[in-house]
């Protein structure tokens, strides 16, 4: 398949939970664009259901705080390994049910395709494909790459 024959990847989507499968997702986005010239979306989802143990109203805002630091520092790290190919990528903190907010992301977009890991930190002990993998699998509009 010939240069011209290739297909251009304009908006690439990077969920990113921080793990292996999420490192090895933004990498391979970074090479898409990198040979097209367009744009890595880093997203992490704070899920606040995982935040539902605490007791306290004051201390939501606390996990809160502290989920979104997270948050922040692992898209970053996306962005930085687009920075050092020389790709643009634009970094997204966005706090709900991960699929539903990786799915709504990619809509309003125009994500090409969104890459992600087959299972996140959470699930490493599970099956072949974690659950929100499988869930965008099963409902995007758009191409998934699993990594």
């Amino acid at each position: 398949m010939g240069e011209s024959a290739a297909v251009r990847y304009e908006n690439v989507l990077v969920p990113t939970d921080g793990s292996k499968g999420a490192r090895g997702a933004a990498e391979q986005a970074v090479d898409l664009v990198e040979r097209s010239g367009g744009m890595v979306h880093a997203l992490y989802v704070m899920d606040m259901g995982d935040a539902s143990f605490v007791a306290v109203p004051s201390d939501i805002g606390e996990t809160r705080g502290r989920m979104e630091k997270k948050g922040r520092k692992l898209v970053a790290t996306v962005a930085e390994l687009a920075d050092e190919r020389g790709v643009d990528c634009e970094t997204v903190v966005k706090s709900g049910i991960p699929e539903e907010e990786i799915l709504e992301y990619a809509h309003d977009h125009d994500v090409d395709l969104v890459v992600m890991g087959r299972r996140g930190r959470s699930d490493p002990d599970k099956p072949l494909v974690g659950s929100t993998t499988k869930r965008v699998l099963g409902q995007s509009d758009v191409p998934v790459r699993v990594v």
